[in-house]
């Protein structure tokens, strides 16, 4: 049974899925379309949100620590298009993002509670954002899906707009 702090995490993270998937229905024909010239378009967006091929939510937050906290290179605006996200559909690329948020909770329900403020890295990246760049396990979800899929769902709106699509 997942902890407080875990269920109230999982909480923000459903109503920010809820907000992506809503601004995906319908997309299927517009996986190429972007809301401006030079401006990602829906299947680009989806591909950075999934992060790096390989990329394993698990062993992401098993490097978080307690003490002498590790560092984690974030590269802000990087564009993960291989040419298996290519072919993928619109209900491959949602099916993806959903197993990555799944296993990022499956890591974090297994963990004692302190463990999510306790456990940190460093991330320089966000330092700009956040006033620091020691970044708790907790926090560290509240990035990933409130702040990043939350922007990014936006974006995805202004896609809708551009596609001629109602807004979600």
């Amino acid at each position: 049974m997942s902890n407080a702090s875990v269920q109230q995490l999982r909480a923000k993270t459903d109503a920010v899925w809820a907000n992506l998937t809503r601004q995906l229905q319908g997309m299927e024909p517009h996986l190429e379309t972007a809301d401006a010239p030079g401006e990602w378009t829906t299947r680009q967006v989806l591909a950075h949100l999934l992060f790096e091929p390989g990329w394993d939510a698990r062993a992401k937050l098993e490097t978080f620590a307690a003490r002498d906290y590790p560092t984690l290179a974030l590269h802000p605006g990087a564009l993960h298009l291989t040419d298996e996200r290519r072919r993928m559909t619109l209900a491959q690329l949602v099916g993806a993002l959903d197993a990555q948020r799944r296993a990022v909770f499956a890591y974090l329900e297994s963990l004692p509670e302190a463990d999510l403020a306790q456990r940190k890295v460093r991330i320089p990246a966000l330092k700009p954002f956040l006033g620091t760049e020691e970044v708790s396990l907790a926090v560290y979800t509240v990035a990933l899906f409130e702040f990043h899929w939350n922007d990014h769902a936006g974006q995805l709106a202004k896609i809708r707009t551009a596609a001629g699509l109602p807004a979600a």
